[in-house]
């Protein structure tokens, strides 16, 4: 058990979280145990902590207390598509203390970003930038006008390196038409001069999902990793028959290349995230991409995706590990996000196994039944509660 030492010890607690389960498969811990939070970082966890040590007193039996989920798929800016939505809300409802916005800006809306995304939310917010600002000019050569702003896009990263943490492409022939391949292979030199992660989204080929993971390097991340579509990471697509991971793909981890769910409107399928797990390859992060066109369904928020997993036969813990530490590890903003240690931030979620009879649809609407689901009881976060309004 854990607890701060010294005067600060001697204060009331700001909140207690007693009687629940303590769970942070971060670091191999699952204990019934009481958690204190004092000035916005985790006080104590200890049995049995006095509930007149506090000024909030949280009963959370039947509980498990999770370190705050991090969402590492977002869009919480509205700055293209007009597709984004407000982080906060949807946070106190699902656990979510960390959002990672996934392109919803370029190099000349970071300043915007940083004011009225980062700087106005309660739930913590970082970002990757996309490759390139709008372009309307249907004249220009898109090539050369991608390239042309490499050095702002690397610059503008490098100075908002606290919020920015690396940049996304998207790649596949639905997004960028012929020129997806391209836009690769620009990125690939931005984030080799500029020290910059990517973040590469995959749809449709061309190109192959071979060529998009040669041009990628350890701490890149492949997102949508669980979709059926052709650039996916198996061969059998949306069939209900079990096909085989495509050659390249275990050999893209081995190289430490990182492979994230990206739910989404499109992008998640039952078949072809059980054709991966069944060949032993589960995705590192489990995330929502969350934005307009699917917070009303079939993605809803996070709880409901990580159901989705233990559907397809991960544990809790498995779970819990891909939407805790594993994408605070890719944030590494924050020292102890994503867990639950003593002086670490005091990010929180409850959340508890409800029984049931419940539906679950992937992006192709396939529709599944289950007999429990994840479900957020409360959230914390920077050592507050998050609520609704």
């Amino acid at each position: 058990m854990q607890s701060l030492s010294g005067q600060r010890s001697q204060r009331r607690y700001d909140i207690l979280i007693r009687n629940g389960e303590v769970c942070d498969p971060g670091r191999n811990f699952r204990q019934q145990a009481d958690v204190a939070v004092l000035d916005g970082k985790i006080a104590a966890i200890e049995q049995n902590i006095p509930a007149d040590r506090a000024l909030d007193v949280i009963d959370a039996k039947g509980l498990y207390v999770t370190p705050g989920l991090v969402d590492l798929h977002t869009h919480c800016f509205y700055g293209a598509g007009g597709v984004s939505i407000e982080a906060d809300p949807i946070s106190a409802r699902s656990g979510t203390t960390t959002w990672v916005d996934a392109g919803s800006f370029a190099y000349d809306q970071v300043t915007g970003f940083r004011r009225f995304a980062v700087d106005t939310s309660r739930t913590r917010i970082f970002g990757y930038m996309h490759l390139y600002p709008p372009l309307s000019n249907p004249d220009v050569d898109v090539v050369k006008y991608v390239r042309s702003g490499v050095r702002r896009t690397g610059e503008a990263a490098i100075a908002n390196r606290d919020i920015v943490l690396g940049i996304k492409v998207f790649v596949g022939s639905n997004m960028n038409g012929r020129y997806s391949y391209d836009f690769l292979k620009i990125a690939r030199e931005l984030g080799d001069e500029f020290k910059l992660p990517l973040m590469a989204h995959i749809s449709l080929a061309p190109p192959e999902i071979h060529q998009v993971l040669e041009l990628l390097r350890a701490g890149d991340v492949v997102t949508h990793c669980n979709n059926g579509h052709t650039l996916g990471i198996v061969d059998s697509g949306y069939s209900p028959k079990l096909g085989q991971l495509k050659p390249g793909v275990a050999e893209a981890r081995a190289r430490g290349i990182l492979f994230d769910v990206g739910h989404g409107a499109g992008s998640f399928n039952f078949n072809a995230a059980r054709t991966a797990i069944h060949a032993g390859f589960l995705p590192d992060c489990i995330s929502t991409d969350l934005h307009s066109a699917c917070v009303n369904g079939p993605t809803y928020d996070l709880p409901t995706t990580m159901t989705k997993y233990l559907y397809l036969g991960l544990s809790f813990d498995d779970v819990l590990l891909r939407t805790t530490a594993n994408p605070a590890k890719v944030v590494g903003r924050l020292p102890g996000m994503g867990s639950l240690t003593v002086g670490g931030p005091a990010d929180v979620a409850l959340l508890e196994m409800q029984r049931g009879d419940f539906r679950l649809v992937d992006s192709q609407r396939n529709v599944v039944q289950v007999n429990e689901k994840v479900v957020s009881r409360l959230t914390i976060c920077r050592g507050k509660r998050l609520t609704a309004v």
